[in-house]
């Protein structure tokens, strides 16, 4: 018995037959092995630049918004509630992650975070984003309660190290400016400067 797909194959076979007899226009019809990605992109509004970088600026700044505002929860995490705060600062990080999604588009923030340049600090980011939630959500009981709250200050740490090393990577030379500046304000020398030490004019 032919089964559905096959039925609707052989209906779009017929009316492109007769599109094609018609003289009309016969649409292009994707691969099924079509990016996920892609079939994605289609479902989002056809932005101007100006559109575009509204969004990018109002999900950025409204991110970063959320994520500040979480520490009006600082004493409850501190006291033992840490909800409020882990979810308010997780949601915020996420929105900033999310804004440059404006600027190019869903596909290229993807392949853009798991390229070679930003692959780690992006598998970092993520997996703090999630190991926070779960934490957070996972009863430790009264004894351990001391132990579930340093876990969630480490990851959250590095959930705000690991934004940071990310957006600086968007940034020319962003990376080695903010190494150079750590190197000076712990008083290492930066050799990988040609104008330190002997090269030095």
């Amino acid at each position: 018995m032919p089964s559905f797909g096959d039925f609707r194959e052989s209906s779009t076979r017929l009316m492109n037959q007769a599109k094609t007899k018609m003289g009309m226009e016969i649409e292009q019809k994707p691969s099924e092995d079509s990016d996920v990605l892609e079939d994605l992109g289609e479902f989002c509004p056809k932005l101007t630049f100006q559109q575009r970088v509204i969004g990018f600026f109002s999900c950025f700044a409204l991110g970063y918004l959320i994520t500040f505002t979480s520490f009006s929860y600082f004493i409850e995490l501190m006291e033992g509630n840490p909800v409020p705060f882990v979810l308010v600062y997780t949601i915020g990080n996420i929105l900033a992650l999310l804004s440059s999604m404006f600027l190019c588009g869903p596909k290229r923030q993807l392949k853009n975070m798991f390229d070679e340049k930003r692959n780690m600090t992006s598998t970092v980011y993520l997996s703090c984003l999630g190991a926070t939630l779960v934490v957070c959500f996972i009863p430790f009981g009264t004894k351990l309660s001391v132990v579930k709250l340093l876990v969630l200050v480490l990851l959250l740490m590095a959930q705000f190290c690991a934004s940071i090393w990310y957006s600086l990577s968007y940034i020319p030379l962003g990376r080695r400016t903010a190494t150079r500046m750590f190197k000076n304000l712990i008083g290492e020398e930066d050799t990988s400067n040609p104008l330190n030490g002997s090269n030095n004019v």
